[in-house]
């Protein structure tokens, strides 16, 4: 059976021209789910030219009126809340009734915080040696963005980071998100145009990033360019962006560390949840364990008792507390970067087998390997997967040797009872949030969130007021108060 095609949004209309397709299919069953289009470079200029022509009245609306958008768009979302959590666990394959209804809420929450927030920002006064003179330095949008997304979040790393703060901050958006998650972004789109959203202020373009991303990043009409993903594409999105201010939060593999004076309980709890939520998938997951190796082997027993309590299993068992992982290609490559650590002396001690007449390949258990060697990829490279490495340390000098081994600094943790030393090793890694005592993985949104400079994770902030600041631009009105002498 043909399924719908979903469709593109520009200036406020559905947006179906004649494209082919791509079929969707869902990773808990390998069903259609769905189709998208393949949108060209034709209609990335239609949504830009969109986009450009609504600009100056969204810059020009009074900040409560887009507040009080912000808030009707998020009544809306609420309002659909099962349809759209049923969507994206369909199409991406988190956990219907925990993770996809819980970033739904994150949705509704970041339209909330963003319409409480944007009426906050302040305007300041600067002092001049003019005495004739008053300076004010006040924020205005940017204009035209082109917005580039997931798929590991498609929704909630969309609107947290920058559907929520751009429209409440002025800006009009052209959205391309992730191909294989783009269906339940155009739900998303079209429950917020019902809403209200003027005409122009979100356009959506589905199709591969490579064609419709490309065109709308290097498009003369757009202004400024933001992206979440992986570091390669990140560093293209940055050529082709020359010249435009940029938001990149790139890849995620900063070093959660354990003190050999850590209570080892909740630290193996901790980092099980920064392991194996959402599968893994996420940019600031627990990815290498860095162990003392007086408490290492203990740890990464602890740990897997919280594995072999992971329930993987269909999106919809209500039973399920982790899904399968997106997309097949993925599954194969944590399954090699756990396989090869393995071979290399590491110890399997839970997961690392297939799931049993899985209905796709997409299945990957809860896995902890024990004593991964230094240079193996399941310690330095991004894994996305529910992994976890622990890899064992003897002393001050070979975890700062072992710190520097991966070249990402997203999110980091430390796990110690002595805070006095905990917080300058915090201070010390390269990481743009280091949690002490709590998975890497720990976020809220008016957190600030962004890679550190000299690492491959990006850079700007993201998250509640620093998502609105940089979204936005300072201006400076100069205003002569007297006539000089």
């Amino acid at each position: 059976m043909s399924q719908p095609v979903a469709p593109m949004f520009i200036d406020g209309k559905e947006h179906t021209p004649d494209r082919p397709t791509r079929v969707l299919r869902s990773p808990g069953d390998g069903t259609e789910c769905g189709a998208i289009r393949l949108g060209t470079t034709e209609d990335v200029d239609l949504a830009v030219r969109a986009a450009r022509a609504a600009a100056p009245g969204l810059r020009t609306t009074p900040v409560f009126e887009r507040a009080d958008l912000c808030r009707r768009l998020a009544d809306a979302v609420a309002a659909n809340r099962t349809d759209l959590a049923r969507r994206l666990s369909t199409e991406h394959g988190k956990p219907f009734h925990t993770e996809a209804h819980g970033e739904i809420d994150a949705v509704v929450n970041a339209f909330r915080d963003a319409a409480d927030q944007v009426v906050s920002m302040r305007t300041e006064s600067i002092a001049v040696r003019d005495p004739a003179k008053r300076v004010a330095v006040t924020r205005r949008p940017r204009g035209v963005y082109a917005v580039v997304t997931p798929w590991n979040f498609p929704l909630a790393v969309a609107s947290i980071y920058y559907l929520a703060p751009g429209l409440a901050t002025g800006n009009a958006l052209v959205w391309t998100p992730a191909p294989s998650v783009a269906g339940v972004a155009a739900e998303l789109t079209a429950i917020l145009h019902d809403a209200g959203l003027p005409a122009g202020a979100l356009n959506l373009v589905t199709g591969e990033g490579p064609v419709v991303g490309n065109a709308a990043i290097r498009h003369p009409g757009v202004d400024a360019v933001a992206f979440t993903g992986s570091t390669a594409t990140g560093h293209r999105i940055a050529e082709a962006a020359v010249g435009k201010p940029l938001q990149l939060e790139l890849g995620g593999n900063g070093p959660t560390i354990v003190l050999p004076d850590a209570d080892l309980d909740l630290a193996a709890r901790a980092i099980a949840g920064g392991c194996f939520a959402n599968a893994g998938q996420i940019c600031t997951s627990t990815e290498r364990i860095l162990a003392h190796r007086d408490i290492a082997t203990p740890l990464a027993e602890r740990i897997a008792e919280h594995a072999a309590a992971v329930v993987l299993g269909d999106p919809f068992d209500p039973a399920t507390t982790m899904g399968p992982v997106h997309t097949a290609d993925l599954a194969a490559k944590v399954r090699g970067q756990v396989e090869a650590a393995v071979a290399g002396g590491g110890r399997l001690v839970a997961g690392g087998t297939a799931l049993p007449d899985a209905p796709t390949p997409n299945y990957v258990p809860a896995t902890v390997v024990d004593g991964v060697p230094h240079d193996a990829e399941l310690h330095v490279a991004e894994t996305f997967g529910p992994v976890a490495p622990v890899v064992h340390f003897a002393d001050d000098a070979e975890l700062r040797s072992l710190v520097h081994r991966s070249d990402f600094g997203l999110s980091g943790a430390v796990f110690s009872a002595d805070i006095e030393r905990a917080i300058p090793l915090a201070e010390s890694l390269p990481c743009g949030i280091v949690n002490l005592n709590e998975a890497s993985s720990y976020w809220e949104p008016n957190i600030p969130a962004g890679g550190v400079s000299g690492t491959g994770s990006g850079y700007g902030r993201t998250g509640g007021p620093w998502s609105l600041e940089e979204m936005t631009e300072q201006q400076a009105i100069v205003i002569t108060t007297r006539s000089g002498d």
